[in-house]
């Protein structure tokens, strides 16, 4: 009798402009200077070491912070005596990843970091405060910022000593990108400092690695609560260096192992004018003259541009996140599957989905208790049935390193003998429940901002001129705040994130980039009004209906439900990408959209539906200019399949019912459609 597993029992180098060179005198190429030494001072140095690295562009920051984490784990302390802080979730992945490829670790050592000491601060400063006892609820409700700030706050309060003890024995800390930490970051920082490695003082070590030339977070600082400004990136690194003195140990990494000589010559020049005493007008010069003198693609944007350019990682890197989507639209065209050549935005303001090889496991599931053996016959008989392609499409760990990201994300020890279902299911939306859970993917193209680009390098860069008319709305192209020299920064940051090819396109491939437009309870979409159309940023948080993927009224019943959730499971890894178009329904007088799959002839199939937040945005937008709600909005795409989670009540039949986990979409891009007045439902 079978078992039910659900019952519970290298290319051409580019050529250095002439117009690109600053002057004679400044430093030739990093790529031949030998930092041997500084690279053996920094792995061979004790975990009680407190370290300054200065690392350019291409020296293998990320590498470094690996292999001394690995060399730290082999020798002396164990990895949960080890912090790990990052400024962003790419760069948490970046590091994740190189763990698991510098070989100095096992995979089960590479894994108890990925989950335990690999953070970004948003999420850290959620956890700590959650394990102090604030409600999620309320931590959900705040901005990052806040919380960073109020746990700033509690290092100086009289719970220090608590949140040390929950800190646990850390021996060493690794802040890495700490030229960008503006503002409360910073502060936190300076904080966790105090409490774990006081100067003068017995206590942690530390590694803190940046590089002043790339700090492009500035015009993010704010001001603290009191009205003052807070410091700059570049005080924030002066003042590390004030309140160590002598026990601080610098260190510069020079060498570029990124890019082909004549990148590395281009970058070594322009990171010196950047470094200089020059006034920040003629930095910003200089850098506008390098990117000015860059090649042309062979191919404007669109088919031809994707199949051009040779093999390797490519990027797009504009200045805004509307920018982006524009590019995204030229780039996509017309076809309704997407270019073979994927493409994938990296841009802020989408709604992320938790894994959704969770959702395609536990989906089943006939009760709220899920027993580690349970669990074992689930994964083995799922496996077996949906093959490694599947699989791999999924990105699903092994069996016990998939049960102890399960674990942890309910807040169980990753040992414990059963998960409670319904905490999981509230824990899957917290920061901290997967900080690593997107993949990055090797090949393709990525289209993103050059903000959002830190930390990333690429094989090919194009590069994005600025337009002539700026957005003034977007908050990453905030010129008042910004400064010359930080504008000459940004540019740099996108210079040296290419390894082998580096060209810009003209803004003038693209359509006018559109405005930022602000909505109740502080949602923002980026909009463009243009000769009788619209286009709106669709796909951010709140937009679609949880229940649409798994709803036997909208899906013609169970059968209907568990199609589309086969559907969903079968193209899991193929649908990025995929056009889709919203087709408006009026039940109990709201208006909703459903989503539905774009064929050559119109409409495919159904496989959700939109949220009331979308119709309110919409309406909010045309009837003060007389305008109706468009029965049909075009050019959405597919971001990913993930895990959908939810109490559907008498909505939902079963198993979705009982389980509260199904497969979804989420969607990125602007939706197109024309403007028209009258009562035409």
């Amino acid at each position: 009798m079978s078992i039910d597993p659900f019952e519970q029992n290298d290319g051409a180098a580019l050529a250095i402009p002439v117009a690109a060179r600053p002057e004679p005198g400044l430093p030739m190429s990093d790529a031949q200077v030998d930092d041997s030494a500084e690279r053996a001072a920094i792995l061979d140095a004790p975990a009680s070491a407190r370290l300054l690295v200065e690392a350019g562009p291409g020296t293998g920051k990320t590498e470094m912070a690996a292999k001394r984490l690995a060399r730290l784990i082999r020798t002396e302390i164990s990895p949960g005596q080890i912090l790990v802080l990052s400024f962003s979730r790419s760069a948490v992945r970046t590091l994740t990843r190189r763990l698991t490829r510098v070989g100095e670790t096992d995979p089960g050592v590479v894994e108890e970091l990925r989950h335990l000491s690999i953070r970004t601060f948003d999420s850290w400063a959620f956890r700590m405060l959650r394990l102090l006892g604030e409600p999620p609820r309320a931590l959900l409700a705040r901005g990052h910022d806040e919380n960073i700030a109020q746990l700033t706050k509690v290092i100086g309060s009289s719970r220090r000593e608590a949140l040390r003890s929950l800190i646990g024995d850390r021996r060493h800390i690794i802040v890495d990108e700490f030229q960008d930490l503006p503002g409360v970051r910073g502060d936190l920082v300076l904080a966790l400092l105090s409490l774990l490695a006081p100067p003068r003082q017995p206590g942690c070590g530390f590694t803190i690695l940046g590089d002043p030339a790339q700090a492009i977070y500035g015009f993010a600082r704010g001001r603290r609560e009191d009205g003052t400004p807070f410091p700059s990136p570049q005080q924030y690194w002066k003042q590390v260096i004030g309140l160590y003195g002598d026990e601080l140990e610098e260190v510069a990494l020079r060498r570029n192992y990124r890019a082909h000589s004549s990148l590395a010559q281009l970058s070594a020049e322009l990171r010196a004018v950047l470094l200089s005493d020059r006034p920040e007008e003629d930095k910003l010069r200089f850098m506008m003259e390098a990117v000015a003198a860059l090649p042309a693609p062979a191919e404007p944007l669109g088919r031809a541009f994707l199949e051009g350019n040779g093999t390797g990682s490519r990027a797009i890197l504009t200045r805004t996140n509307g920018e982006a989507l524009r590019v995204l639209q030229r780039l996509f065209g017309r076809e309704l599957q997407g270019p073979r050549t994927p493409i994938r935005l990296r841009a802020g303001g989408y709604a992320t989905l938790p894994p959704a090889w969770i959702g395609a496991l536990l989906r089943k599931l006939r009760s709220s208790n899920l027993p580690r053996s349970q669990f074992g016959r689930i994964h083995d008989h799922l496996t077996s049935i949906w093959g490694e392609e599947t699989c791999r499409r999924l990105s699903l760990p092994d069996e016990d390193v998939a049960w102890a990201r399960l674990a942890r994300a309910s807040g169980a020890a990753e040992e414990t003998t059963a998960i409670d279902l319904p905490t999981l299911r509230a824990h899957l939306s917290w920061p901290d429940a997967f900080p690593d859970d997107q993949p990055v993917g090797e090949d393709g193209l990525i289209v993103t901002t050059v903000h959002q680009s830190k930390g990333m390098e690429f094989d090919i860069v194009t590069m994005l001129d600025a337009p002539a008319e700026e957005d003034d709305d977007d908050p990453e192209d905030e010129d008042a705040e910004h400064g010359a020299g930080e504008e000459a920064s940004v540019a740099y940051v996108a210079v040296t994130r290419a390894g082998r090819t580096l060209e810009r396109i003209p803004a003038s491939q693209i359509y006018q980039p559109p405005t930022r437009w602000r909505f109740n309870d502080g949602r923002e979409r980026l909009c463009c009004w243009r000769k009788g159309w619209i286009n709106m940023e669709m796909g951010i948080r709140g937009d679609i209906d949880p229940f649409g993927f798994a709803d036997p009224q909208l899906l013609g019943g169970p059968d209907g439900v568990e199609e589309l959730q086969a559907f969903l499971l079968a193209e899991a890894g193929r649908l990025e990408g995929r056009q889709v178009m919203l087709c408006k329904e009026v039940t109990d007088g709201k208006a909703i959209w459903l989503i539905r799959l774009q064929d050559e002839n119109g409409p495919g199939r159904i496989i959700g539906r939109t949220a009331q937040q979308l119709t309110y945005d919409l309406l909010k937008v045309l009837h003060s200019h007389g305008y109706s709600l468009p029965r049909t909005i075009l050019n959405l795409r597919i971001s990913s399949v993930g895990t959908i989670t939810g109490d559907g009540g008498t909505r939902l039949a079963e198993p979705e019912r009982t389980s509260g986990l199904w497969l979804g979409v989420g969607l990125f891009g602007t939706g197109d459609f024309k403007t028209w007045k009258g009562n035409r439902r």
